[in-house]
This record gives C-alpha cells, structure tokens and sequence, in this order.
C-alpha cells in the first residue's frame, strides 16, 4: 500500500452506525452520503475542517418506530442536522495500518461537544484512504435524558456508538 497521503481534492461520509442499547434489545441506525464533497481549498491552511451534517431525516433504522423516537429524542425538528467536525490537523495518512486518537466535534440537540475518538487510517478502494473509527457519546452530554417506554419496562441506555468511514480521494 502507498505509504503517506497528503493532499486530497474529495471525501465523502461513506457511513455511519448509530448503535445504542435498551434493557430489553440494542438499536441500530445509519447513513451513507451518495457522494463526494469538494475539500475547502484553504484545508491545509489555518484553522480549517471537514464538516460533515448527517440529515435527521436521511436517517436510515431496522425500526420505523425506533427512528421516529430517537428523531423526537433528539430534536430534529429545531435541529435537522447532526454535524460531525474534524479538524485538518487531524487528518494525516502517514502509512497504512495506522491507529490513532483525534478530537472530533459532535453537534446533536443544539449542542457542541468534543469527543476524542479512536482512529483507524487505511489505503483502500485504489487511490483513496479511509479514516474509521468509533466514538462513544452519552446522551446526557447532549441534554437528552434517555428516554423509558410501556411504562418505564424498556429504558434506553446513555451511552451510544457512532462507528463512521469517511473516504479520502
């Protein structure tokens, strides 16, 4: 595989899983972008970032009712998007295989928060690189109490995982 990958002219938000956990199941959603954006031309310069927005309603869940709850859990009718921000000093592909930690912004509810997330960079699909990885959040760090159903005999768990891709072309 190539072994450093610097400049890009493209990426796109491959995918993303949202999993989370009640008492009684685990829940499972995703989304995937159908193309590649343009990187801002300033990307190596300054205080620049790759901002991603994952509209609520593209949205994709096992469960029609699920979605439906966590779109009202997080406020999707004031806030449509879930922005996932990283820093272009974050983004470096040194050498395939390689592991590494890097802040990542997350905004959900009208909040802000960052995270640090393990990171995983790759060679992949010809002359593109991913970079993966998972990042656990609590609900609560957002303002959003879990949330209980029937009841209170189903609760939703604080913590999620938001596993992503985003591809480097």
């Amino acid at each position: 595989m190539a072994a450093m990958k610097e400049t890009f002219s493209r990426y796109m938000f491959d995918q993303v899983h949202i999993v989370g956990k009640t008492n009684v199941n685990d829940f499972h959603m995703q989304y995937r972008e159908s193309g590649f954006c343009e990187v801002p031309a300033d990307f190596r310069q300054g205080n620049s970032m790759i901002e991603i927005e994952i509209p609520a309603d593209q949205i994709q869940a096992d469960s029609k009712l699920m979605l439906k709850d966590f779109l009202e859990l997080i406020n999707a009718q004031k806030y449509p998007t879930i922005t996932i921000e990283i820093n272009s000093d974050e983004i470096t592909f040194e050498k395939a295989g390689e592991s590494d930690l890097k802040n990542i912004a997350i905004s959900m509810n009208g909040i802000t928060k960052q995270f640090r997330s393990q990171t995983y960079a790759d060679a992949c699909f010809g002359n593109q690189w991913c970079l993966s990885g998972e990042l656990k959040i609590k609900l609560t760090d957002f303002n959003i109490q879990p949330p209980s159903k029937f009841l209170g005999l189903v609760k939703v768990q604080d913590e999620i995982f938001i596993n992503f891709r985003i591809l480097f072309s």
